[in-house]
């Protein structure tokens, strides 16, 4: 049960972190993560919080590097692996023996082979990680595929070589032939077997497919089963457990080009899945780090070997650091080879330097560090883990700083919200000259206007000024109806109660809406003498049956609403169109309550196939803008493909919703 809880504490925290991260984009996310892991350290149930190692590579290393392959592009990976392998197996091997020696000549407690495990550890990179600031300051299509395959790559060479260097330090003994022979074995069996294994299983998925049992379900759990397995697998057979994953998800990532358009629903799951879960698993891996240091410091300090001490290898940390970002700028400068000249060779270089950021696969080896060697406690396990998350904070710090230096925000041809405001507003237009269908056009072009809105957040109190004006000017619109003799007074009363009830609802708050209901099923029960009105009135909204309700009550009497109703729709609208000024959002939010309101009062129960078909005429007409603008050049493929993609997900949400509408 306690481990139950932690889980879900740690889930809340990646949730809130991720909250913070985009209000204040300044600060990269995985320090939000750490912090509030440290936060949670605090509380006296986790002070004391040990990590078991032995689960870490199964449960967080191989899922993620499984996700990381299936989504790598076969085509870059052809395209540029020279430069892949180069950075990813070159640069790994000169960097472990370069950094690593220079680290056990500065820290000769740490033995020779433990200074390569922990070059070992930091030597895997995590572009991923320095994405959000790439997203504005683009680099180059051609250094973005390098760092992201590179990162693919020497994930599974830095994995190899650290199981080596920690295998020697453990028995006292390396020799070269030896270590040789178990890096191919490693190396070249857990790819060959995680390939073998990812075949078959893409062989079921599609055996599957093709006898139409290709069900989100099972599909997706399949796929979620397939990095566990390939993993404990090749560990039986002493390969690397993580070349095998990364094996398995490339062949996997092939899979997506055999089906084409075939279970597009089951794709489209599947990688939602995916993405929710890497998310998951990398917020973890950071939350655990903040909830692991303080019981880390803690060991350093109670360290009997005056050598440990927090300055001494934080300092040995940014030498680390330094040293593999100088030879990651020399390596990229004089021995990538460049398919496009360029005028900035060391301004690139050095980014590419920059962008070898570690992240959540140098945290989860460095936790996977054994707590027990050769019988006894492995005391020098708080001080590499120590080292490795001050090279990980440094090399996501620098980046957030230096590189938006290095690549000013470049101004964009094509602000993405100018299209996606026309491409709506071309659907809205197709609807505009409905006239055998307006109250069915009136709720699509409602539901339209809503996502003109696009990133922008309703100011709630704004909105409820704009609903209490709106209110004030019905109310007075009705008064003027009453002193012209148009309306009795009992019709004002009972329409002016209307008014209040219906305001009352219009922010729909929780306890209001529960509120009325109780309300209206005690009211009806009573008036109706119907238990199952009552219940009725219960279940449905109250927003939805004030008008009815109020219908029905005018129609009791021998009265009308409807023209009342129509004298005050009226007036808010002009009061509306003439007062939206700057607030726009909350404006379109208030207009479109009472488009519902006066639609539902005239008791005009809408064709749910018609709306239908209108939605599907405005996806049309929005499909056919970009296509007209793509075909004069006025918007970049890339562009378009997000255009479209957008409205294809408006398509599935309006399907999988289309209840609300009605």
């Amino acid at each position: 049960m306690d481990q139950v809880l932690l889980l879900i504490i740690i889930l809340a925290v990646v949730v809130l972190a991720n909250i913070l991260s985009r209000h204040v984009s300044a600060i990269p996310l995985p320090f939000f993560l750490i912090i509030l892991g440290l936060l949670l350290a605090l509380l006296p149930a986790y002070a004391g919080f040990h990590l078991d190692p032995s689960t870490f590579a199964f449960a967080i290393i191989a899922p993620m590097l499984f996700n990381e392959a299936q989504n790598s592009s076969r085509f870059w990976i052809g395209r540029s692996i020279t430069n892949i392998l180069s950075l990813a197996v070159g640069l790994v091997v000169v960097t472990v023996l370069i950094v690593g020696t220079s680290i056990h000549a500065l820290y000769a407690i740490l033995p020779l082979s433990l200074s390569f495990a922990l070059v070992a550890i930091v030597a895997p990179t995590d572009a991923s990680a320095v994405n959000s600031i790439f997203e504005a300051n683009p680099i180059a299509e051609e250094q973005a595929a390098t760092l992201q395959h590179e990162s693919l790559f020497n994930d599974a060479a830095g994995i190899v070589i650290f199981d080596m260097a920690l295998a020697a330090f453990m028995s006292g003994q390396f020799s070269i032939e030896a270590a040789v022979g178990m890096f191919a074995w490693e190396f070249l069996g857990g790819l060959l077997f995680g390939a073998i294994i990812g075949v078959m299983v893409v062989s079921t998925r599609l055996f599957l497919i093709r006898h139409n049992d290709a069900t989100p379900l099972i599909m997706v759990l399949i796929q979620l089963l397939t990095p566990f397995l390939v993993y404990l697998l090749a560990e039986k057979l002493e390969l690397s457990g993580i070349l095998a994953v990364v094996a398995a998800g490339m062949v996997q990532g092939s899979e997506r080009d055999k089906l084409g358009l075939i279970s597009s629903r089951m794709q489209l799951v599947t990688s939602n899945v995916w993405e929710i879960l890497s998310g998951v698993l990398s917020g973890t891996v950071f939350v655990l780090l903040g909830l692991s240091l303080p019981d880390v410091i803690r060991a350093l300090n109670a360290h009997a070997n005056t050598q440990v001490t927090i300055p001494k290898l934080l300092l040995l940390g940014l030498f680390l650091y330094a040293l593999k970002g100088v030879l990651r700028l020399l390596w990229t400068r004089f021995l990538l080879k460049r398919r496009t000249k360029t005028d900035h060779i060391w301004r690139d270089s050095l980014v590419m330097a920059l962008s070898g950021a570690n992240g959540t696969i140098t945290l989860s080896l460095a936790f996977s560090i054994p707590t027990i060697v050769n019988g006894h406690a492995f005391l020098l396990r708080g001080p590499l883990i120590f080292l490795a998350a001050v090279v990980i904070l440094t090399s996501l710090l620098l980046p957030t700083i230096f590189v938006p230096l290095l690549l000013p925000n470049q101004e964009t041809t094509e602000p993405r919200f100018k299209w996606v405001r026309r491409m709506i507003q071309a659907g809205i237009s197709e609807l505009t000259s409905e006239k055998e269908y307006p109250a069915e056009a009136q709720i699509v072009i409602d539901s339209l206007q809503q996502q003109l809105i696009l990133d922008s957040t309703p100011n709630l109190r704004v909105e409820r000024q704009i609903m209490r004006q709106t209110h004030q000017v019905e109310s007075q619109k009705i008064r003027e109806m009453y002193d012209a003799g148009q309306i009795t007074k009992d019709e004002m009363t009972y329409y002016n109660k209307f008014l209040e009830l219906n305001h009352f609802s219009s922010d729909e708050k929780v306890w209001k809406n529960v509120w009325l209901r109780v309300r209206f099923s005690l009211h009806i029960g009573t008036l109706y003498k119907d238990l199952h009105r009552a219940q009725e009135a219960f279940l449905t909204a109250p927003v939805a049956l004030e008008e009815v309700y109020w219908r029905e009550q005018f129609e009791k009497h021998g009265e009308d609403i409807l023209p009342i109703e129509e004298a005050g729709f009226n007036a808010v609208m002009d009061y509306l169109k003439q007062n939206s000024g700057a607030n726009g959002v909350e404006t379109n939010l208030v207009r479109r309550f009472y488009r519902t309101r006066h639609r539902r009062i005239r008791g005009g129960d809408v064709n749910p196939d018609m709306v239908y078909q209108l939605f599907m005429r405005a996806f049309h007409a929005e499909y056919e803008l970009i296509q007209r603008t793509i075909a004069k050049g006025d918007i970049s493929a890339d562009l378009a493909e997000k255009l479209q993609q957008r409205i294809s997900f408006d398509e599935i949400t309006y399907i999988q919703n289309s209840e609300s509408y009605r």
